[in-house]
């Protein structure tokens, strides 16, 4: 056996392999360009709270500090239909809290408007 194994082994070319440095493409169900957000908010400007969609969590001031939690406090009643769809990339969507209270102002009529870019 030992015989066979040598005399294959001495047949047998050394063959060369090449990389290429191509990236690799996305799958079929993924964007092919672009950056995804990985998390989906409701903002609800009236309150200055967030939902994410996905994971169930509220994020709501309190006394001056960033809460969150999967139900609001029982004395916070929110509006279902006054909220905006937020597309972030990140677990802290109250680090825009500045920003998005300036874009989309309580007193109008923001249901289910995605952001301006």
């Amino acid at each position: 056996m030992a015989i066979i194994a040598f005399l294959f082994a001495s047949c047998v070319g050394v063959v060369e392999v090449q990389e290429t440095k191509t990236k690799p493409s996305p799958p079929p169900h993924a964007p092919a360009h672009g950056v995804r957000a990985k998390y989906q908010y409701r903002y609800y400007p009236s309150l200055g709270i967030y939902y994410d969609i996905n994971r169930g969590i509220y994020f709501y001031l309190e006394s001056g500090i960033w809460k969150s939690s999967n139900a609001l406090p029982s004395n916070i009643t929110i509006s279902l239909k006054d909220y905006v769809v937020l597309d972030l990339d990140t677990d802290k969507p109250y680090k825009y809290y500045n920003k998005h209270k300036k874009q989309y102002p309580s007193h109008s009529n923001n249901k289910n408007k995605k952001p301006k870019k």
